[in-house]
């Protein structure tokens, strides 16, 4: 990288909307606002999490040209291993910026006694797959970002089940319907994500969300549709839920960022009800789609969401990079520990 011509230093608060740029021109396939990012940072970094993040500018202008961070998640908290991203603007690549700015966020994580980074890259993007190969790191496995046309859905293959349910003495609501605000449908819905979240493949190890932060990250986003949140109920626990939220870079479609049925009510046809019931809100407030995220080893929601109809839109590599562990070997690392 150029000193001459661009300077690496921390992000700051009035960065969002130069970091939305950014991420949109370096991925126009999944656009985002300067809010949806306010919102991660803010609802998913608690301590004793790290969260660090980093620009390059242009020293003539100030432009933003390049991005990157080293943050730990609630879902998969370890206190030494960190996911790591580096993003370039297009027309700055080429130039050892994204090479120079991941040496600075792998020498935060040495600082850190870091042993492992988690870093992703898109299939469809070469470039970045190499990128993060020549760096050490290797794949562990895929996530499919797939979509639905919502008018070609195909809701013969879920028939309503809702009448055989409610002879099992299982009911359906929304989140709207049962009280987003009230406390008690907090814990309950905080429950049962929770508990089933756990039986959700991740990278790493799942880690429990205090339910302080879930409210933060899930009932107080300013992207929930709580009419949307459809929940399975066996008074008096909720035992299934599909959470939609609004896309904040993509008016014409729904999110579907979570569905999970307690296990001792799988099998069923609960999973399928709920998801059945999401096409048809789509469809009900003019949304062109319904998007969401599987990985690769979740066969049960995706057999579901296959069924539905969804196509594989994109797909995400996971890759883990091994760092030497400087505390076995009797080094103690200098700075935050």
């Amino acid at each position: 990288m150029d000193d001459a011509r661009y300077r690496i230093r921390e992000f700051r608060e009035d960065d969002y909307p130069a970091e939305a740029r950014l991420c949109n021109r370096a991925d126009p396939g999944d656009p985002t606002t300067a809010e949806e990012l306010r919102h991660w940072d803010e609802s998913s970094a608690a301590p004793p999490l790290i969260r660090l993040k980093f620009v390059v500018e242009e020293l003539s202008g100030g432009a933003l040209v390049a991005n990157g961070g080293l943050q730990q998640v609630p879902f998969n908290y370890h206190p030494r291993k960190f996911w790591t991203f580096v993003q370039v603007d297009p027309d700055h690549r080429r130039q050892g910026i994204g090479q120079a700015l991941y040496e600075r966020l792998e020498r935060e994580a040495t600082e850190r006694a870091g042993i492992r980074l988690w870093g992703s890259a898109r299939a469809e993007d070469p470039a970045s797959v190499r990128f993060l190969e020549r760096q050490g790191f290797i794949e562990q496995r895929r996530v499919w970002v797939s979509r639905l046309e919502v008018a070609l859905a195909d809701l013969s293959a879920l028939p309503d089940r809702s009448h055989a349910l409610a002879a099992q003495g299982i009911r359906f609501s929304t989140l709207a319907d049962e009280g987003v605000d009230r406390a008690d449908v907090r814990e309950r819905v905080y429950r049962l994500w929770d508990t089933t979240g756990q039986d959700i493949p991740v990278v790493g190890e799942h880690t429990s969300v205090p339910f302080e932060q879930f409210v933060r990250l899930e009932l107080e986003s300013p992207f929930l549709q709580a009419d949307a949140v459809f929940l399975a109920i066996r008074d008096p626990e909720y035992i299934g839920v599909t959470l939609n939220t609004r896309d904040p870079g993509d008016a014409h479609a729904l999110e579907v960022s979570f569905t999970g049925v307690m296990r001792a009510y799988r099998g069923r046809g609960i999973a399928g009800e709920l998801k059945r019931r999401a096409v048809e809100y789509a469809r009900a407030h003019g949304y062109r789609y319904l998007k969401t995220g599987n990985d690769s080893l979740n066969a049960p929601i995706w057999a579901i969401n296959e069924r539905l109809g969804f196509a594989r839109h994109r797909t995400w590599i996971n890759a883990e990079k091994a760092l030497p562990d400087k505390r076995r070997d009797g080094v103690v690392p200098q700075g935050p520990a």
